[in-house]
């Protein structure tokens, strides 16, 4: 089984979702066999984060976290990754980036270096919320629509998909809620979500080694 590693601030109200989303991956690690390394809210700092990659060179890290084409931010947006200081940390390893445009810049440098492959997004991550379920994430309808997908894909990465077909699974699903969020009459202002969701349908991509899995 493979060594995975997540980084998981919770330091914010859109990190709070990430993070809430976030734990039924780490429990289907877990459940997968894979040696599952979780370091979330202060823990997920620049210092344990770098340490911990040294050390296990995990053959999966998944970033939740603040960020911009060029850097990964961790607990109280420390910047943990950047394409000028320290790309080659992500060497050998299969990244998921749930920060925003991380992977316009900073993509392609870590590949350079020597990442397998960098999955992320181009363009800013659009999280649609209901503001009365703010404070209890399992209960937002329209956040679902955007998380949704993202889990799928790194449970498909988890049980051993490679990175083409995983994402694949997550843009049906996202191509699902948008059409979802076109027609449903469950909530009048859904139609406006979709077009933020298919901002993050077009800007999902990867570099480097399509055809690398996990297992």
């Amino acid at each position: 089984m493979a060594s995975v590693l997540f980084s998981r601030p919770s330091d914010d109200v859109t990190l709070n979702y990430l993070y809430y989303y976030s734990k039924e991956l780490v429990s289907v690690s877990n459940s997968l066999g894979h040696k599952t390394i979780n370091k979330e809210k202060e823990e997920a700092n620049k210092k344990i984060i770098l340490s911990v990659i040294e050390k296990q060179k995990p053959e999966f890290i998944m970033f939740n976290g603040h960020g911009s084409s060029e850097v990964i931010c961790g607990h109280k947006q420390e910047v943990i990754v950047s394409a000028k200081e320290n790309p080659g940390v992500l060497k050998n390893a299969i990244i998921y980036s749930l920060s925003c445009s991380s992977a316009s810049v900073l993509g392609p440098v870590s590949i350079e270096n020597g990442a397998t492959s960098f999955i992320g997004y181009k363009f800013d991550f659009a999280l649609g919320k209901d503001t009365e379920s703010e404070a209890s994430p399992k209960h937002d309808k329209i956040a679902k629509m955007f998380l949704e997908p993202s889990n799928i894909l790194v449970d498909s990465l988890l049980k051993g998909k490679n990175v083409k077909r995983s994402i694949e699974n997550a843009k049906k699903k996202m191509a699902e809620n948008i059409d979802y969020l076109h027609t449903t009459s469950n909530f009048p202002e859904a139609v406006y979500y979709a077009p933020f969701l298919f901002s993050n349908y077009m800007g999902l991509v990867a570099h480097g080694n399509q055809e690398a899995s996990i297992n």
